[in-house]
C-alpha cells in the first residue's frame, strides 16, 4: 500500500514540475527545449534501470503472433478514433479526413465510428483468439479469465474512470487559462500547482486512512470529493478568473486524486498471485490510456460541440450587420475553431470588419468560450458521478483488519472470485 502511495507521490511531484518547467521553458525560452528535457528524462531513467532488480525467474514462452497484431491495431483504432472524434465527430462527420485528395466518410458516416467499431472489433477476435489458445493449452497473451475477478474488473474500470476525469480536466483548464484568460503557460503552471502539492500529501494521508477505512471507503471518498472539486471548478469558470473558488477547486480535485491513487493500484494488483501481477500490470497500463482517450474525446468533444452553438446563437443575437452575421455562420458552418480569444480582434479586422465589428465579434466568442467551458465541466461532473457506481467490487474491509472483522460483500475476496 506504501508503495502505491509512493508512486501517488511520485505522479503529483512530476505533474507539478512538468507544467512549471515545461511553462518556463516555452515562456522564456522555446517549446522544443521542452523534448530537449525529455530525451535527459529517459536517458536517466535508462542509466538506473539496471538498479532494478526482476526477482521472477524467466520463463520460456511462445508468443502468439496473432494476438499481438489483434491487440495492437484493436486499441490504436478505438484510441485513435477517440481522439479523432472532436476534429471528425462521432457519427456526423465534421471535418472529413482527405487521402490522395479523397474524401473518406464511408456511407456519410464519420470515420471516428468507423475507427471505433474497427478497433472494438479486432479487440473481441483477440478476446475469442485468448480463450481458444487457454482451451488449447497454448498460453495466451492475455489471461481473459483475469476479468472474471469482480473485484480486479471494479478497480480497472474506475481506474479508467479516475483517469477520464483527469484527462477531461487537464483538458479543459489549459484552455480557460490560456484560451480564455490568455496567460501564459508559465502562469498556467503555476495555476495548476494546488493539485499536484495536494495530490502528494493526500497519497500518503490515504495510506493512513487504510488502516482503519476499507479501500472501498477511501474510493468512494475520494470520487465524492471529486465531484465537489468539478462543481467548485465549474463555479470559478467566468470572463474573469475567480482565483480564490479556483485554486481551492484544484487543491480539492488533487485530494482526491491522491486518495484514489492510493488505493486503486494496490487493489487490482492485490486480486492476484504474483505470477499474474504483470498480465495485472498490463492491464492497468491499458485502462489508463483508455480512461485519458475517453476522457478527452468526450470533454474535448463537448467543448468544440458547445463552442459552436453558443457562437452561433450569441452571434445571431449580437447587434452586428446581416452581412456579417452571414458571413460568421457561413464560416462556421462546419464548426468553430479553439483558438485564443484575444486573437478574434485581428481575425476579424482581416477578414474586412471594422474595429467596433472585430471587437464585438471578439466579446461574442469569449463569452461562447466561457458558456462551452460550463457546458464541459457538466459533463465532467457526469463522469465523476459514472464513477461512483464503478466501484461496487472495491474491498470493504480495512487492509489490516482480521478476515472476520467486516463482511465482505460477494466478490471482495481476491483471485479466487469469479
Amino acid at each position: 500500500m506504501t508503495a502505491y502511495a509512493m508512486i501517488g507521490a511520485a505522479s503529483g511531484a512530476a505533474v507539478a514540475a512538468g507544467p512549471l518547467i515545461g511553462g518556463f521553458l516555452t515562456t522564456y525560452a522555446s517549446w522544443r527545449y521542452v523534448f530537449i528535457g525529455e530525451v535527459v528524462v529517459m536517458a536517466i531513467v535508462v542509466l538506473f534501470s539496471r538498479r532494478i532488480v526482476d526477482r521472477h525467474r524467466p520463463e520460456a514462452l511462445r508468443i502468439d503472433p496473432l494476438s499481438v497484431v489483434l491487440s495492437s491495431l484493436g486499441l490504436v483504432g478505438v484510441v485513435f478514433g477517440m481522439l479523432q472524434s472532436k476534429t471528425w465527430g462521432w457519427i456526423t462527420p465534421l471535418q472529413v479526413p482527405e487521402i490522395a485528395g479523397v474524401e473518406v466518410a464511408p456511407l456519410g458516416v464519420s470515420l471516428t465510428a468507423w475507427l471505433i467499431l474497427l478497433g472494438a472489433a479486432l479487440l473481441a477476435w483477440f478476446a475469442i483468439r485468448q480463450r481458444r489458445l487457454a482451451d488449447s493449452g497454448r498460453t495466451p497473451f492475455l489471461d481473459i479469465r483475469l476479468l472474471h475477478i469482480h473485484r480486479l474488473r471494479s478497480g480497472l474500470t474506475s481506474l479508467g474512470a479516475q483517469y477520464a476525469v483527469t484527462a477531461g480536466l487537464f483538458f479543459m483548464v489549459p484552455v480557460y487559462l490560456q484560451m480564455t484568460l490568455g496567460l501564459d503557460a508559465l502562469q498556467t503552471g503555476l495555476r495548476i500547482f494546488p493539485l499536484s502539492i495536494s495530490l502528494i500529501l493526500f497519497s500518503f494521508a490515504g495510506t493512513r486512512l487504510s488502516r482503519v477505512w476499507s479501500p472501498r471507503r477511501i474510493v468512494r471518498v475520494g470520487q465524492v470529493v471529486l465531484v465537489a472539486a468539478s462543481v467548485l471548478l465549474l463555479a470559478s469558470v467566468d470572463a474573469e478568473l475567480r482565483q480564490v473558488a479556483f485554486s481551492i477547486g484544484m487543491f480539492v480535485a488533487g485530494a482526491a486524486l491522491g486518495l484514489l491513487a492510493s488505493q486503486l493500484g494496490d487493489v487490482n494488483m492485490s486480486s492476484v498471485g504474483p505470477e499474474k501481477s504483470s498480465e495485472v500490470g498490463g492491464m492497468q497500463g491499458v485502462f489508463q490510456n483508455l480512461g485519458s482517450s475517453l476522457g478527452t474525446a468526450l470533454i474535448g468533444s463537448m467543448l468544440i460541440s458547445a463552442l459552436a452553438t453558443s457562437f452561433a446563437g450569441a452571434v445571431a443575437r449580437s447587434d452586428l450587420p446581416d452581412d456579417v452575421k452571414g458571413t460568421v455562420s457561413a464560416a462556421t458552418a462546419d464548426g468553430v475553431e479553439l483558438v485564443p480569444a484575444s486573437t478574434v480582434v485581428g481575425i476579424g479586422e482581416d477578414a474586412g470588419l471594422s474595429e467596433a465589428d472585430a471587437t464585438t465579434l471578439q466579446e461574442t466568442y469569449s463569452s461562447a468560450q466561457v458558456q462551452a467551458l460550463r457546458a464541459a465541466f457538466v459533463g465532467l461532473i457526469a463522469i465523476a458521478l459514472l464513477a461512483l457506481l464503478l466501484s461496487r467490487g472495491i474491498p470493504d474491509r480495512p487492509s489490516g483488519a482480521p478476515p472476520g472483522s467486516r463482511r465482505e460483500r460477494p466478490g471482495g475476496t481476491g483471485s479466487g472470485e469469479a
